[in-house]
């Protein structure tokens, strides 16, 4: 069902404190728990672009300020031909049972607004049933958790979905915002999702050949901001893929009236035969305008070139060419900063990673080209990259923000900030944030020692810096 959606409240309702009422954003997130650090240990590594993309996601969400959180899950307990709403004051979970028990999310549950969504629900013809008394399941769990890090602890309602190819998604949707309108509550919301589960002969669902054209079909889709379309994927390739992403993002974006504006795909991998895709489906023009005036923001828009441009002057060194770096356009690739280009296999083993902590050249475009070919060149750990190997390679790019002089280890964040150490003869050692096995700050102080070769005991200036991290899509 498609329907005119577009007069719908998610527009209107009274002015609160951080903008009018109704629908602010919608996303998409995975709920795999071996996403959660707590949860994956080792293995998180392996989907370290989902992370970083849900935390940067969650970081947006709360940049608009909603005041509630609605969460639609595929794994609620279902019903035939009706969608579930948590009832309980308390939405309470933990990863207890993937070993994880101190991993935990507890929030209120926002009853008047599920009550709204059930009543609106109702006037369409579209039923409802309470889930009382039961645990927060991992579709809801995983992607709370990513929030109730970024800060959230505001509340939140639940809503599970009935049974494949049942229900009115869109009404379910109109519902939703109707609901936030008429009870002036300025909502997220998060539609809950895994991609193909059988993309490999490991994966959870066995593996089917046709896996991946799912996973194409429905990025592509969301990349263009054509969600009507998601409602035209051939119901054999879904179940072949054995994906539970579409129905929950069919009515996120029906809330919004179908509305595409701030859309953007994030990341897209499929670490353990189970395609993750982070994305946002719907951010209003106010957020759009936070977003766009942090020039410092990890997703800045034309920075999402840079791993692009990196493989071009590798591809073009490869074949002899003479081809310089484009010009610069726009405020954010004219800006003079240090740029780390890391280059990996698809498996991610590293290949390569060289940068300039300070800038060297006019600009981060000047500097992605020059350190992309420093990166799989003249990284003396590595034999010199052959043309050969180019498919099977991904391109990260690292733009460094103005480094902070701090006093102790303690002011460190390895998932946030890297670190550069500084000895008195100008010896140092630079380590970026965010890397694989490194969860303290002392294991990161000493490890830039090592790179630098100063000893474990000789005085040092520590430094701590933030990035702009973009990564090429598989």
């Amino acid at each position: 069902m498609r329907g005119n959606f577009h007069s719908i409240a998610w527009s209107a309702g009274r002015t609160v404190e951080g903008g009018p009422a109704g629908v602010v954003c919608a996303v998409l997130l995975p709920h795999a728990p071996v996403l959660v650090p707590g949860v994956g240990g080792g293995r998180s590594g392996a989907a370290k672009a989902t992370g970083r993309a849900m935390a940067q996601v969650a970081a947006r969400v709360m940049e608009l300020k909603p005041e509630t959180v609605v969460v639609i899950s595929p794994h609620a307990p279902r019903r035939p031909s009706a969608f579930g709403l948590w009832s309980d004051a308390r939405l309470e979970g933990s990863f207890a049972q993937f070993n994880a028990p101190q991993a935990v999310v507890d929030l209120p549950n926002d009853q008047p607004l599920a009550q709204a969504i059930a009543t609106q629900a109702q006037s369409r013809r579209v039923t409802t049933w309470p889930i009382h008394h039961h645990r927060l399941d991992h579709g809801a769990l995983v992607p709370l958790w990513f929030l109730a890090e970024a800060g959230w602890t505001g509340p939140a309602v639940l809503l599970g979905l009935d049974l494949p190819g049942e229900g009115d998604l869109a009404g379910l949707g109109e519902s939703i915002a109707a609901a936030a309108g008429g009870r002036h509550r300025r909502i997220a919301i998060i539609a809950s999702g895994d991609m193909s589960h059988r993309l490999t002969a490991n994966a959870p669902g066995g593996f089917h050949p046709r896996a991946h054209e799912f996973d194409e079909a429905f990025i592509r889709l969301i990349r263009a901001g054509d969600f009507h379309g998601l409602e035209g994927i051939d119901s054999e390739l879904r179940e072949a893929a054995g994906e539970d992403a579409v129905d929950s993002t069919l009515i996120a974006a029906a809330a919004t009236g179908w509305n595409a504006t701030g859309h953007e795909v994030l990341s897209y991998e499929g670490p353990f035969g189970v395609g993750y895709g982070v994305a946002v489906l719907y951010a209003s023009a106010a957020g759009q305008k936070v977003t766009e005036m942090a020039s410092t923001s990890l997703d800045s828009r034309d920075g999402r070139m840079l791993p692009g441009l990196a493989r071009r002057s590798v591809e073009v060194a490869l074949r002899k060419g003479s081809e310089a770096a484009p010009s610069a356009s726009g405020e954010y690739l004219n800006l003079r900063q240090g740029v780390f280009v890391t280059v990996r296999r698809r498996n991610g083993e590293l290949r390569g990673c060289v940068g300039t902590p300070s800038p060297v050249c006019a600009n981060v475009v000047a500097e992605t080209w020059r350190n992309a070919r420093l990166a799989v060149f003249q990284d003396r750990r590595f034999a010199p990259v052959e043309n050969e190997e180019m498919a099977d390679l991904v391109f990260e790019v690292s733009v460094l923000h103005s480094m902070e002089e701090i006093a102790s280890v303690g002011e460190l964040d390895p998932r946030r900030y890297g670190v550069i150490v500084s000895a008195e003869d100008e010896r140092r050692g630079l380590l970026l944030p965010d890397i694989e096995g490194i969860e303290t700050g002392e294991q990161q102080v000493m490890l830039a020692r090592k790179k630098g070769r100063i000893g474990p005991d000789e005085p040092v200036k520590l430094q701590r810096f933030q990035v702009d991290h973009f990564e090429e899509l598989p």
